[in-house]
């Protein structure tokens, strides 16, 4: 599969090794387990980026030692095919690593990471042999913006990470890549700070350091609503993209996800939705110290929990209280952002509805060819 694939989640969807999951949702609208669990260990981060969306929820505790690696052995019991140590905070910052992830990958669960890369030197051998992917958001070309986007009190913070990168890049089994958020605000002078102009600087040093795909992507808000891009940012975009094009190689992409286009073609960044059910939350949820969120769009909203994380796993998500929670969630008049669950919905619905009526569907869908990327 390629990098470019990796963000098509509707054709993932329908792998044989995945299949049995969809099939089990259209014929009982719920799953006995999710595919996908979204794992925030912690919420302590060692950056102040001032785009963070989950800023509000930073540096307030994280998993406790025992229960985290608990919730390893239950993920796994519940039929979970991959976990993503992600989270409000810098996972890599929970103080037990790696033994989540070295347990994970044992248990024949696929691991992915998305990381500030500021501690990626100190489980450089167990990251490398344990994760599939690798994600690091940078959001710079050099060391100069790097400041100004992603400050903290890391001495030559932009050197260490690239660094690490590139260290990583030298052993790694899995993919590696490198993440680039588009950001414009004002400074306090009301100076324009960004770091668009640095887009084909910055891929080209993701390609020299060594990664398999350079990502750029909108930045969104508090309240995960898609940023407009200024004319400045769409100019920009579209005077770096025949650069960007010419860095692609067999070994290394330049990807974008759906919504970069979705800005550049559409004059609102609302995305509406009809549907009244979310079919991705039987597919993939998010576990965090303080609850269980439907998805990372509602994360630490206290009343959009749908369970704690204190009980069995298994038990949790069979059980009539999350199916229950789980249905609530009306994306018709709660989920007006752009959403990258979006296509996979329609497409679920439509199984689901067909079924209903009588008409199965599901033996006229064209299964994609399997590959060992489970996250859907």
């Amino acid at each position: 599969m390629s990098n470019q694939e990796i963000l098509n989640f509707t054709d993932k969807m329908l792998q044989p090794n995945i299949f049995p999951r969809i099939e089990e949702y259209v014929e009982k609208r719920t799953t006995s387990g999710p595919l996908i669990v979204e794992l925030d260990p912690t919420s302590a981060c060692n950056f102040q980026c001032p785009e963070c969306i989950s800023a509000d929820l930073l540096n307030k505790g994280g998993i406790k030692d025992e229960r985290l690696m608990e919730l390893i052995g239950e993920f796994h019991e519940a039929g979970v095919k991959g976990i993503i140590f992600i989270g409000g905070g810098e996972p890599l910052a929970h103080k037990l690593m790696p033994d989540p992830i070295v347990k994970a990958h044992n248990l024949g669960m696929s691991i992915g990471l998305t990381t500030n890369g500021s501690l990626l030197n100190r489980y450089l051998e167990e990251i490398a042999n344990c994760v599939q992917w690798t994600r690091v958001s940078v959001d710079a070309g050099t060391p100069e913006i790097f400041s100004k986007i992603r400050p903290s009190h890391i001495p030559n913070a932009f050197s260490k990470v690239t660094s690490n990168i590139e260290a990583l890049a030298k052993i790694k089994k899995g993919i590696l890549g490198y993440s680039f958020l588009l950001i414009e605000r004002h400074d306090p002078n009301g100076q324009i700070v960004t770091n668009v102009q640095e887009l084909f600087c910055a891929a080209r040093l993701a390609k020299n350091l060594g990664c398999d795909y350079f990502e750029f992507k909108p930045a969104v808000d508090m309240h995960h609503n898609l940023i407009p891009l200024s004319n400045n940012l769409k100019q920009e975009i579209i005077r770096q993209k025949p650069l960007l094009e010419a860095l692609k190689t067999d070994k290394f992409e330049v990807v974008s996800p759906k919504s970069i286009d979705y800005l550049l073609t559409n004059s609102s960044s609302n995305q509406p939705k009809t549907y009244q059910t979310c079919p991705s939350l039987e597919l993939r949820t998010v576990v965090t110290s303080t609850g269980i969120y439907p998805c990372p769009y509602k994360r630490g909203y206290e009343n959009q929990k749908v369970g704690g994380i204190d009980v069995n796993f298994n038990d949790y998500w069979k059980s009539d209280e999350r199916q229950n929670n789980t249905k609530s969630v009306n994306p018709s008049k709660s989920c007006l952002f752009y959403c990258i669950r979006h296509e996979q919905n329609l497409l679920l619905h439509l199984l689901a509805n067909g079924q209903e009526e009588g008409i199965n569907l599901l033996p006229y869908m064209i299964q994609t060819p399997q590959t060992d990327d489970v996250f859907i």
